[in-house]
């Protein structure tokens, strides 16, 4: 076989040497071969694949997409001659517009053509050519001769220039008890869903902008905590989970993301709604009579109540034995409907009318569906014997803890709080006091500065007989001391811990049988205004609401036809009211609040608590948040306020480590810092407390020494 290599050997002249001899006489000579090489092999084109590139992209002509092969012509000589050239773009030769009409098989393997897309137009280009190895006519394709020209397709693929788009976007509130024992929130595609009919699920990326600051993301299938994405994909095989932080007693989360594609469309972003609630019992110790008949326990549940939950009660038997001493409905399954927030669980205690010790039993939360237990797990019960009647529950079911009594198994409710429509239970109206006398009473707890020696220092002495009545219960507000007494015959009330200054007050009967009698020592009591039904039959002259007077009822009225009267919410009990009534304007404070700046203001001393304690308890009970201080005026006001003692303020950087911001979310205009703004916070260190002269401090949010804590709300 002929080879280029020997055909060009061959070109070069060849000569041999000889003799010529008759025998007598010899002569030398020369023989000369010349050779000429020729061209017969037509040029193959052996790849001509095409190009395909994005919109106004560039894209190489390489010898993988378009090649020449000759056996004997060199690379440099294989030349594609351009019949036409691209209509909606341009080829381009070592980095210039191509202005001749051809380029070699050697431009091409060292990549220096190229085509540039000029955007808009038409989706398909081309150009047209023929191949030549500058001897012979034509050129081979697929295995047959061409003389006419040839096409190179070029496909345009179309930019993707939208965003992907929400197509679900709910809150998500379907709680389950993981086996870590937190709880957790699965984000699902039936919470969270996007589309794009240009991009693939797990191509649909949810780029996080502001993770949730009450809990966490995480990968259950990898276990990795989630912080910058997640796709589309992971939602529609229930993978991303949100934890919640077992520490926080926060209802809600936010999560603040963005949807993009691959090529950088992105939508405007969004904020995603995580919500739960708590479940747990409203108090956790009771004290009764063992006649007290049905004892109705009381289950909350706070937070986000619009779904179905479910929680188990377990008793445990502790001293009292199920059957004998009380019994209980069948249904241990406790079931908030939509909208519910408050439930009761029966209880019927057995009254047998012997002399017996006093029994205990307990009755636990468990099991909760689609809720989080609270911290009020647990309740006990103290069964008092009846003693012939004289059973008189103590101020405290745990003498080391100082619990305000309920009589029966209701306590008196805290200024502003909702009062339960509960046998047995009382209410008093409280007079607002100034700051350095106010009250320290919340739900659950023993007045500030009570002593049980009160309720047996104050006897009541009937007279002739000399029998002690002792009250059955004591409530002091800072002005006024309230005793609640049983009886039926006119008393005289006796100091016997101080005979010197020996006060005396009638005690007037209200009317056979037994009845409760509330007697003021030292300035008058506020008038006591009933709101709720009594173990015996309701006198005609009672009113009977058909609500209780809570804050979110303040300012309605209600008439009473048997009594043809009109009764006004103050936001605390319901008043007589008339058209000559004084009104209080609309800019006033609640009773037991102090306006300033615009707001009212109420400063909480008991019971403390850390920073989150208090803005979780001024927004579920006093219905505002932690105060905001809007000046230096302000801030003096505050601080004679609170006693000049420390309290918590709602400045935090919680949510951004540096950016300081109100709770409430007014701006920042003043600041009273102790030894200038803090730079850099401490680990934990996010909250702000004020303390000496007013100056504040950064404190842990979440523990350490608890402190008092001032709530506002705007007038």
């Amino acid at each position: 076989m002929v080879t280029q290599e020997s055909m060009l050997k061959a070109a070069l002249p060849l000569f041999a040497r000889f003799i010529v001899s008759n025998g007598l006489q010899t002569k030398h000579g020369v023989f000369e071969v010349i050779l000429e090489a020729v061209d017969r092999a037509l040029p193959v084109v052996t790849k001509n694949k095409g190009l395909r590139l994005a919109e106004g992209a560039m894209g190489l002509l390489s010898a993988d997409l378009l090649q020449l092969t000759d056996p004997d012509t060199p690379v440099e000589n294989l030349t594609f001659l351009l019949a036409r050239l691209p209509q909606h773009g341009q080829l381009y030769l070592r980095g210039t517009v191509l202005l001749q009409h051809n380029f070699t098989q050697q431009d091409v393997d060292s990549r220096k053509v190229a085509y540039r897309h000029s955007r808009g137009g038409s989706w398909t280009d081309c150009f047209t050519f023929v191949a030549t190895d500058g001897t012979n006519q034509g050129f081979v394709v697929d295995g047959r001769v061409w003389q006419e020209p040839v096409s190179f397709i070029i496909k345009v693929d179309q930019l993707d220039k939208t965003a992907p788009h929400i197509t679900h976007l709910h809150s998500a509130s379907q709680v389950g008890l993981l086996k870590s024992g937190c709880y957790g929130i699965y984000i699902t595609s039936r919470v969270l869903k996007a589309s794009d009919p240009d991009t693939e699920d797990d191509q649909i990326i949810f780029k996080i902008l502001r993770g949730p600051q009450h809990g966490h993301l995480e990968n259950t299938t990898t276990g990795e905590f989630i912080r910058e994405k997640f796709s589309q994909k992971d939602l529609n095989s229930k993978t991303i989970l949100y934890v919640i932080n077992p520490s926080l007693e926060f209802n809600s989360d936010t999560m603040e993301f963005q949807i993009m594609d691959p090529t950088g469309n992105s939508a405007t972003p969004h904020i995603l709604e995580l919500k739960w609630s708590h479940i747990e019992w409203s108090q956790t110790e009771y004290e009764v009579c063992e006649n007290v008949g049905m004892l109705p326990l009381e289950i909350t549940r706070r937070g986000y109540s619009m779904d179905s939950a479910f929680v188990s009660v377990k008793v445990n038997q502790v001293s009292a034995t199920v059957g004998k001493d009380f019994t209980m409905t069948p249904s241990k399954l406790i079931q908030f409907d939509p909208g519910m927030s408050t439930k009761m669980w029966n209880i019927a205690i057995t009254y047998d009318g012997l002399e017996e010790d006093d029994e205990a039993f307990e009755v636990i939360l468990n099991s909760p569906v689609n809720a989080v237990l609270g911290t009020k797990t647990k309740a006990a019960v103290k069964i008092l014997d009846s003693k012939g009647g004289r059973c008189h529950p103590s101020y405290s079911f745990n003498p080391n803890k100082h619990h305000a009594w309920k009589k029966g198994s209701w306590h008196p409710p805290s200024p502003g709080s909702s009062f339960p429509t509960i046998s047995g239970s009382f209410h008093l109206e409280r007079r607002p006091l100034p700051s350095s006398k106010r009250p320290a009473v919340t739900r659950g707890d023993t007045p500030r500065g009570f002593d049980s020696t009160d309720v047996y220092g104050m006897r009541l002495r009937s007279r002739g007989n000399g029998k002690t009545v002792r009250p059955s219960s004591v409530y002091r507000n800072g002005t006024d001391i309230i005793y609640n007494y049983h009886g039926i015959v006119s008393l005289q009330l006796e100091d016997d811990s101080s005979p010197v200054h020996r006060k005396k007050t009638k005690v007037p009967i209200i009317s056979p049988p037994q009845k409760t009698i509330k007697v003021a020592e030292g300035p008058q009591a506020d008038k006591v205004e009933s709101t709720t039904h009594s173990h015996f039959p309701r006198q005609s002259h009672l009113p009977s609401f058909p609500k209780n007077c809570t804050l979110e009822l303040n300012g309605l009225f209600h008439f009473e036809e048997s009594l043809q009267k009109l009764y006004k919410c103050d936001g605390i009990v319901w008043k007589a009211w008339s058209p000559q009534t004084k009104e209080v304007g609309d800019q006033s404070c609640p009773a037991g609040w102090h306006p300033h700046s615009g707001y009212c203001h109420s400063l909480v001393t008991a019971p403390r608590g850390s920073w989150n304690t208090a803005a979780r308890a001024c927004w579920e009970h006093h219905l505002g948040s932690l105060v905001t201080v809007l000046s230096r005026q302000h801030m003096r006001w505050l601080w004679d306020f609170s006693g000049r003692k420390p309290f918590w303020i709602g400045l935090n950087n919680k949510v951004h480590a540096g950016h300081w911001e109100w709770i409430g979310g007014e701006p920042v205009t003043f600041t009273n810092w102790s030894r200038g703004p803090p730079r850099r916070s401490k680990p934990g260190k996010n909250c702000v407390l004020v303390q000496r002269q007013g100056k504040w401090q950064t404190k842990d949010c979440r523990k350490g020494k608890a402190h008092n804590y001032v709530c506002s709300r705007k007038l």
